[in-house]
């Protein structure tokens, strides 16, 4: 039976030299070289992510127009519904006439928004601006006959009831009511106030430091 020639060990191991069998060690040159890059490289990379770490990016501010506060200034608006006891008599000699009615109005405040522009923004270097708001007013003022809600309503033997027409003028003397006593409310100064907290709230968080809201004065100037 005829076996296989042995081959020799040196051309299985093909190109590594080998001696008593076993591969030679590399060229301790050239392994100390290989060390060297590794280790200049792991450098380079450190230093790469300290820079990163250390000097953080510059945030971008939001670019600030008419329109974006807009969108802000409707939120920043001041609801109340406000209601009017209405009492009238109607006394004549053959008989009187009485009626006593609730009624309510919805009204609204805040700020006008297609008053707003761009020049109402004022940017101060990098992180500073300026916002001018109109100042606030009504904006709705809703007071619908079927708001009104007949409490007592009397009329004597020789008397007509109170037509419909009567209760319009009636209904309009409580809304002349209501109107003055808005005027009393300091709805207007807490629409104000709630369109200068949001603002400033807003353009904080977006980035900027220092952040100033004013309103404009009587008139309609700055």
């Amino acid at each position: 039976m005829l076996f296989p020639q042995r081959l020799p060990i040196i051309a299985l191991l093909g190109d590594i030299p080998v001696q008593g069998g076993k591969p030679m060690n590399a060229d301790p040159q050239k392994k100390s070289r290989a060390g060297r890059r590794l280790i200049i490289l792991g450098a380079v990379v450190l230093g790469l992510l300290v820079v990163n770490v250390a000097v953080p990016r510059k945030k971008v501010l939001p670019q600030l127009s008419a329109r974006t506060l807009k969108d802000l200034a409707e939120l920043a608006t001041v609801e109340y519904s406000v209601t009017k006891i209405v009492s009238y008599k109607d006394v004549a000699w053959y008989g009187d006439r009485k009626i006593l009615f609730e009624t309510a109005a919805m009204v609204k405040a805040g700020i006008d928004l297609n008053e707003l522009a761009d020049r109402d923004i004022q940017l101060h270097g990098a992180d500073a601006v300026t916002v001018t708001l109109p100042r606030p007013k009504i904006l709705l003022f809703n007071m619908k006959p079927e708001h009104m809600r007949e409490i007592f309503n009397e009329s004597g033997v020789l008397r007509s009831d109170f037509s419909n027409e009567e209760k319009d003028g009636l209904l309009s003397q409580g809304e002349k009511d209501i109107r003055a006593k808005v005027a009393r409310m300091d709805i207007l100064e807490r629409a104000a106030r709630n369109a200068r907290i949001l603002v400033e709230s807003w353009l904080k968080k977006s980035g900027y430091a220092a952040v100033r809201v004013e309103f404009r004065a009587q008139g309609g100037a700055k």
